[in-house]
């Protein structure tokens, strides 16, 4: 009977003694997964928003650095050639937005879409009225930030977008 309670007293104890004695396995670490960057789209520039209206009308609008006003100086043009069946003999009266900041004071990817969105968003900008009629090439010239404005509106040595917004005026 003594044998047969040490044989009962190891049985019992059979679990508890091979759980201290075999060694764990520590599962492989797995590599946490390197997050892949995402590129930002970087705005182009010039941005050129036009009306309706005007679809299919070439507009260019290029930039020179101006560093010693800390300025662009903008060339519009806008070619409206071969167009006499879309606009009326009366012309579009426009009102051009003009604007430049540096990309680093907005959201990466940060375009306006809007004169309204330019004139809250504190960048640079200056409004111009034209007139455009068919049959018309129109050129035009604007130095935004203007001379003399605040020093530190715009830096032209830093990354920076241009572009300009038509909006066809009510009359």
């Amino acid at each position: 009977m003594k044998h047969i309670a040490i044989l009962l007293l190891l049985c019992l104890m059979l679990p508890f003694i091979s759980g201290c004695t075999a060694e764990t396995e520590v599962p492989p670490e797995t590599p946490a997964p390197t997050p892949t960057p995402v590129p930002v789209a970087q705005v182009e520039s010039p941005v050129i928003i036009l009306p309706p209206e005007l679809a299919g009308t070439a507009v260019t609008l290029s930039a020179t650095p101006v560093p010693d006003d800390n300025a662009l100086y903008l060339t519009l043009e806008m070619n409206a050639r071969g167009r006499q069946a879309q606009i009326p003999t009366e012309g579009y009266p426009m009102m051009l937005t003009f604007f430049v900041y540096n990309t680093d004071q907005f959201a990466p990817g940060y375009g306006p879409a809007t004169s309204e969105e330019v004139r809250n968003s504190g960048m640079p900008y200056k409004t111009r009225s034209l007139h455009l009629y068919s049959e018309n090439i129109l050129t035009h010239n604007e130095q935004v930030p203007e001379r003399n404005s605040p020093a530190g509106l715009f830096d032209p040595g830093k990354p920076y977008a241009y572009g300009v917004i038509i909006d066809i005026r009510p009359v």
